[in-house]
């Protein structure tokens, strides 16, 4: 029952934004009362706050899958690990972007405890693999957003995209050519000699847990 509420909600608050969704369409959608709703959840922040917690801990859980393997080998792995799993659940990849487009009252303790980590730990393995010579020196920082954009901006733009491509960019055949090319160009730029790259920039700060 809780997993086919929060599904629902994913639906609706990805249609809708958190202002304009009711619970009453929740519940609707869901199949149940809206008293049974209330009895999962106390109110609809719970549950919207559950539906972006869980897509950040699994983007998280999936990063820890990744995050042990050889520089090349683990972004490889979490690339293709985020981009198949957004790819299936595109409408709380919407969601977790609305949120952000619309600096919802969420962000704040989203960014705290989700991403602040999250970038953190990925800051430190593109440093460490900069400073072993496995990577081009670089600023991690923008490292990590580009990967971001190459990933969730790939499922979020899908609805334009297929009327462009004439064909659907979340089908699985798709998705998996978007991996090797996203692949082949996080490595490009992440081993670029040296003398091309330009010097890092100090965003350690910024990610510090």
């Amino acid at each position: 029952m809780r997993e086919g509420i929060l599904r629902a909600a994913e639906s609706v608050f990805a249609e809708r934004g958190y202002a304009a969704a009711s619970t009453r369409e929740i519940a609707e959608r869901a199949g149940i009362g809206k008293r049974m709703l209330f009895y999962y959840f106390e109110s609809k922040d719970a549950v919207y706050e559950h539906v972006l917690g869980r897509l950040l801990d699994q983007i998280q859980r999936l990063h820890a899958l990744s995050e042990g393997a050889p520089g090349p080998d683990g972004l490889r792995d979490f690339i293709a690990a985020l981009l198949r799993f957004a790819a299936a659940n595109p409408d709380p990849v919407r969601l977790l972007v609305r949120e952000i487009i619309d600096e919802g009252k969420h962000l704040d303790r989203m960014a705290e405890r989700y991403v602040r980590p999250l970038f953190a730990s990925g800051y430190a393995a593109v440093a460490r693999n900069a400073e072993e010579g496995v990577f081009g020196p670089q600023d991690p920082m923008h490292a990590l957003i580009n990967i971001g954009g190459m990933t969730i901006f790939y499922v979020l733009t899908a609805p334009l995209t297929a009327r462009v491509w004439n064909r659907d960019p979340l089908d699985p055949e798709a998705v998996e050519h978007h991996i090797e090319a996203a692949v082949r160009f996080a490595l490009a730029g992440l081993t670029t000699p040296a003398a091309t790259q330009p010097a890092p920039g100090n965003t350690e700060e910024a990610v510090d847990p």
